[in-house]
């Protein structure tokens, strides 16, 4: 039978590990050697890394072997964060037993107010902790989960346009993550298509997945491990460990796979390394697209900057979701399917972008809410009632209607109590009715309109002042948003004008440094050229001395007199040998130190593009060198098709842009208008309430009343409501997080 595999993050850190030089397995392959081989002999001590993930039944494995051995274990964990997929408790109850020692300083989180939030997150109190996280702009709502999926990859193309164009520091600093697999064949998908719209990948192969999917790669598509490959073992290089963020550096036509990954962070002592990997390899499934990834795939990792798309995605995978980023870590909730049905059809479509925050953000705290810790597995173990003595009944049998059978059976009990809860259209009574009769002859004498058909007459009077208040302040807000995107816009304007005033657009002006390195490059080429055409004359020559010999040999068996009457000698027939076989050697020698200088020259060229800021824009970053025709078909490609492409992105991005800054400013001045006809109308019924408070005193409290009993009922109704229908069920991992395999 075989093992089930251990739980995706759980092998990241294995690897990790690693890739460190610390001895690591993971559990499963612990157990194993429990079950089969000598278990934990020899072993002093055991740090169980992620000790959250291991399952009550797992833990009790290696703490009864670690008790027979003597073996000491240390485990390390975060119960807060992402689940066991079994019962795994046992942390989490030990840790509190032991009274353990506990991580009470943040260090990875470089912006203070994530800070804050997160720690109000350890609280348990999830809408502040996510408000905060609003607060700081770091929540992005967004109606639907394509629009969400779309505004995440969009942000992450300018990022990686602006701060990391080359794919391995992209790789090293950005990450894209969801809760779901489904989500992160998406945002893959997503990624892949914007480079290859771009220019940015090369040749491309599709491979056969188990289960019917397909996998398209191309040359500088960004990858991740799925599989360890020990090559170290084998004598073939470094390891490849599961879990590795690479590159494709090339396609072999065999469809082969290399990859390479950088070994260091980025530095004058950069390392890289490469590995090939066998078709069957991949339709194993060793290799997946590397742009987007699980939550639970990056426990344990440290980036730059997070982006995750948060549907799906309960409390313990949250959480890690928003931790792994120094600077930002950034969240986007899709409204539509993280809201309820009934919520929506009672709110309808949100009117303004803060609406929408503050929906997205209620939504999503209800749901995390519900979020449970683990439990231990003996909890689910319960002691089976006592067997029910049946007592025969002294009681004669008597007959009963299906009317009334119907009528006792649970099903119809539970209807009637539905249909009681059900929520009903409020009707006024028979005292309000004379009340607002009253109130018209009032109003009459008053010379205004029904509270009820004025436009804020529903409104008690602190909701007035409140409007009154916020209204203001709430359109100041949207202004400066506005002058901010008009600033933004105008600034990109200018740029774009200033670059046609010099007879060039931005992306020719951002391309024209990539030029700059191909002229070099180009410069090393030519040096190529000019050897390889040494290298010709020098072979051209050999081969002279050479066909000289061969005539020379077909005198080498006469004799003097026939030599003499040829108009030579046997001693200048030796020299002409000595000269022509001289000429041969030194033609032979010329013809390899050209070659060699050739291909120097050729690597010089590559190594040009492939160091340079803009390997992965021109696809140079394989490391091992093409021949000189290659390197010169790839040059002219560069020049000819990538590099305009690049500086056609930047300006069709530029558009976008533009039309974007311009759209916000639109909708910032409407919400600013919004805002404050919102105060003035509100201002207005205030006054009028005054009014009548003082011209009118019995319309005035007939009115307040009136307001109180609407508001009452309605209230009322809408508790019965949200308590019947509150049925917010995304689908979502269940309480043990992610899992794999969706």
């Amino acid at each position: 039978m075989r093992r089930p595999d251990p739980p995706e993050g759980y092998r990241e850190a294995i690897a990790g590990y690693q890739a460190s030089g610390i001895p690591a397995r993971t559990v499963a392959s612990w157990l194993q050697q429990i079950r089969t081989g000598s278990g934990l002999s020899g072993i002093d001590v055991l740090v169980v890394d992620e000790a959250t993930m291991v399952d009550d039944r797992a833990a009790e494995v290696l703490m009864r072997e670690a008790a027979r051995t003597g073996t000491k274990v240390i485990g390390i964990g975060d119960p807060l964060q992402l689940q066991a997929i079994g019962a795994g408790g046992w942390f989490k109850d030990i840790h509190e037993l032991v009274g353990g020692l506990t991580l009470t300083e943040n260090r990875r989180q470089e912006d203070a107010s994530e800070r804050h939030a997160l720690e109000v997150w350890r609280t348990g109190d999830h809408d502040q902790a996510l408000r905060l996280f609003a607060e700081r702009g770091r929540v992005h709502p967004t109606e639907s989960a394509d629009e969400a999926r779309s505004q995440i990859l969009t942000v992450w193309d300018e990022l990686r346009r602006d701060r990391w164009p080359d794919t391995h520091d992209l790789l090293d600093k950005l990450v894209v993550l969801a809760a779901r697999n489904s989500d992160v064949d998406a945002l893959n998908a997503g990624a892949q298509q914007i480079r290859r719209a771009a220019g940015e990948l090369g040749e491309e192969r599709t491979y056969a997945l188990p289960g019917g999917d397909r996998l398209t790669l191309a040359e500088g598509d960004a990858v991740r491990v799925r599989a360890n490959d020990y090559r170290s073992r084998r004598g073939e290089g470094p390891d490849l460990l599961y879990g590795y963020r690479a590159v494709v550096s090339q396609l072999a036509d065999d469809g082969r796979v290399e990859v390479t990954w950088r070994t260091r962070e980025r530095g004058p002592d950069d390392a890289y390394a490469s590995a090939w990997l066998t078709p069957d390899q991949i339709a194993g499934g060793a290799l997946s697209l590397g742009y987007a990834m699980t939550i639970a795939a990056s426990q344990g990792m440290t980036y730059d900057t997070s982006l995750m798309y948060g549907h799906g995605a309960n409390a313990f995978a949250a959480y890690p979701g928003l931790t792994r980023a120094r600077r930002e870590n950034h969240l986007w909730l899709p409204l539509q399917v993280i809201e309820s049905e009934n919520t929506q059809a009672r709110l309808g479509a949100a009117r303004t972008e803060k609406e929408r925050l503050e929906r997205a953000v209620d939504a999503y705290a209800r749901f995390l809410g519900q979020s449970r810790p683990d439990s231990m597995v003996s909890d689910l173990f319960h002691e089976p009632p006592a067997p029910a003595v049946v007592v025969p009944s002294p009681t004669p049998i008597r007959a009963v209607s299906s009317a009334a059978a119907r009528a006792r059976s649970p099903r119809h009990v539970q209807q009637r109590e539905e249909e009681a809860t059900a929520p009903r259209e409020y009707r006024l009574t028979d005292e309000q009715k004379q009340r607002l009769e009253d109130m018209r002859e009032e109003r009459e004498l008053a010379g205004t309109r029904a509270w009820n058909q004025r436009p804020y007459g529903g409104h008690t009077d602190q909701e007035l002042t409140r409007l009154i208040a916020t209204g203001p302040v709430d359109a100041r807000r949207e202004d400066r948003d506005a002058a901010a995107a008009d600033e933004a816009k105008a600034t990109l304007l200018r740029e774009i004008e200033d670059a046609a005033a010099g007879g060039t657009t931005p992306g020719q002006i951002e391309v024209a440094p990539i030029y700059a390195v191909l002229d070099q490059a180009d410069e090393h080429l030519a040096l190529a050229r000019t050897e390889q055409a040494r290298e010709t004359e020098a072979a051209k020559v050999a081969a002279t001395a050479d066909e000289h010999l061969r005539v020379l040999a077909l005198s080498d068996g006469k004799g003097r007199l026939a030599l003499r009457m040829a108009g030579t000698s046997r001693k200048e027939h030796a020299q002409l040998k000595k000269q022509a076989e001289a000429d041969r050697a030194a033609g032979h020698s010329e013809a390899a130190d050209a070659r060699m200088a050739a291909g120097w020259a050729a690597a010089d060229a590559w190594k040009t593009v492939r160091e340079s800021p803009y390997a992965s824009v021109l696809g140079a970053t394989e490391h091992r060198v093409p021949d000189v025709d290659t390197v010169a078909a790839r040059l002219a490609e560069m020049r000819q098709t990538k590099v305009p492409a690049r500086a056609q992105q930047k300006d069709a991005g530029d558009q976008k842009r533009i039309a974007r800054f311009n759209a916000t400013a639109n909708t910032a001045r409407k919400a600013a208008s919004m805002y404050r006809a919102v105060a003035d109308d509100a201002r207005t019924e205030k006054a009028l309430r005054q009014r009548i408070a003082q011209q009118h005193p019995e319309l005035h409290r007939a009115e307040t009343r009136a307001r109180a009993d609407i508001q009452q009922a309605q209230q009322a109704q809408a508790a019965r409501v949200e308590q019947q229908n509150h049925r917010y069920q995304p689908p979502a991992p269940s309480r043990s997080g992610p899992k794999r395999g969706l």
